[in-house]
């Protein structure tokens, strides 16, 4: 009996297809618009990364300038974020910081 229990709990129950599809599109437009703009986040990091390693500046003081930069166009570009937003935005000053870190060493 508990064999049949644990069985039905991990099979999937159905969607109705159009509910489904729906979700599936959606899914694909965020996976391939949040791609296509962590790439070009990406190259703007490592743009302004190899310019503070052109003007010698050591890799602690790189990282606070990313920093700031990035405070800086929040306030420059603020919006309203909710608490949700919030915590992703730490999350991605997290990922910002370690692509700074491995393009400053990426070609010294």
């Amino acid at each position: 009996m508990s064999q049949m229990r644990s069985t039905a709990a991990t099979k999937p129950s159905p969607i109705p297809d159009e509910t489904a599809r729906l979700f599936q599109v959606a899914l694909h437009d965020v996976v391939r618009s949040s791609t296509l703009s962590m790439a070009e986040l990406r190259e703007c990091v490592k743009a302004c990364v190899g310019t503070l390693r052109d003007m010698n500046v050591g890799p602690a003081q790189m990282i606070i300038s990313i920093k700031a930069c990035a405070k800086e166009g929040t306030r420059r570009y603020p919006q309203t974020l909710n608490e949700h937003e919030l915590s992703n935005a730490d999350f991605l000053m997290d990922q910002i910081i370690k692509w700074a870190i491995v393009e400053y060493y990426s070609e010294a």
